[in-house]
């Protein structure tokens, strides 16, 4: 069967309503019969002038109360159209509200996830490169995700609302919760470093190192630490046991290597060490994060093993932690401290 017409649109309908209306009601008949009768009727109303006068009369109020009664039927017909396009106007806005409250949801949704993710990427980074002895100061989440990637609960303190500040931590985690509730004091007067960051805005989660005794003592350490390993660097680099790729010799150079880092290599300097590579800084972190990472190539079995055990002989702050990995023939040790980079050990210039 053929699908059925679509139905007029409503101002055709008002319209065609409209004009039948006056063509029956108000117009003179068009007609050739009813001009006939209406002739035929004058003839009669000449022949009596006072019947002629009283028809007159009646023709006017009758035509009176016509155009009366057109105009109410205008006024209705407007009014009618304005309640319609009202209830229209109503209804596409009815239609929208519940898509925008979606879209809203929709957004919050992806934003809660983005924050998730950084948050287990955070958790993850400070669970392998932060030392367990550190106190850690995070918000309720991100010390759950810190506690579910292994790191002791015990040495996490939880930042909120009117829960004091995070001076006695050495490691602050930055997120929204804990951005709301320290304000700008968080990296003007508590954790001034970036160590580490994932994600953007409101996701954004970064590892901050910590200011035990302010911004402007950290700021000053630092810079007096910086100064030392530019000084303890430039003397390995006179050191003819030291074997540096030239990346690696450049960093040397640069102070960009962590003092404990300096130190183990200056006594592993007593003999030939080939240094293939610096490395250890966080994703995003600031510049002038120290590196804290080295690749040795040990040039036999026996001197991978001498060095491994001199290394496993140190105490705090110098007991590193070592792995080796092989790449073809060749053997790889890596040797890596943990974050945050103490200052101080280094005999000062």
């Amino acid at each position: 069967m053929p699908a059925p017409a679509p139905a007029p649109p409503w101002r055709a309908v008002i319209a065609n309503t409209l004009r039948l209306w006056w063509q029956r009601n108000v117009s003179l008949p068009g007609s050739a019969s009813a001009s006939r009768q209406s002739v035929l009727r004058a003839q009669s109303l000449l022949r009596t002038p006072q019947s002629l006068l009283r028809r007159q009369e009646s023709l006017r109020r009758t035509r009176g109360l016509r155009v009366i009664v057109s105009f109410l039927v205008v006024a209705l017909v407007v009014v009618s159209a304005a309640a319609i396009r009202l209830a229209q106007t109503q209804a596409s806005t009815a239609g929208r509200a519940p898509l925008a409250s979606h879209d809203s949801d929709a957004t919050s949704t992806i934003a809660f996830k983005a924050a998730a993710r950084s948050r287990q990427k955070a958790a993850a980074w400070i669970a392998s490169q932060v030392g367990r002895s550190v106190i850690v100061a995070c918000d309720p989440l991100m010390c759950t995700a810190l506690q579910q990637h292994g790191f002791p609960a015990a040495n996490l303190t939880q930042v909120s609302q009117g829960a004091g500040d995070p001076l006695g931590s050495g490691i602050v985690v930055s997120t929204a919760a804990v951005r709301g509730a320290l304000g700008p004091r968080l990296t003007s007067v508590y954790a001034p470093l970036v160590l580490a960051s994932f994600g953007t805005r409101q996701s954004l989660v970064q590892v901050l190192a910590a200011a035990p005794d302010g911004a402007a003592a950290f700021q000053a350490a630092a810079a007096a630490d910086l100064q030392s390993r530019l000084t303890a660097g430039r003397q390995l680099l006179h050191n003819k046991n030291l074997q540096l790729a030239s990346a690696a010799a450049h960093q040397l150079a640069a102070g960009q290597v962590d003092s404990r880092l300096l130190m183990t290599l200056s006594a592993l300097a007593r003999q030939p060490v080939r240094v293939l590579s610096f490395s250890g800084a966080g994703p995003g972190a600031a510049p002038g994060v120290p590196l804290r990472a080295l690749s040795i190539r040990p040039s036999s079995a026996a001197d991978l093993q001498g060095v491994l055990a001199f290394l496993h002989a140190q105490r705090a702050p110098l007991l590193a932690v070592t792995s080796v990995s092989h790449a073809g023939t060749v053997t790889i040790l890596h040797v890596e401290f943990m974050a945050p980079s103490p200052t101080g050990l280094l005999p000062k210039t």
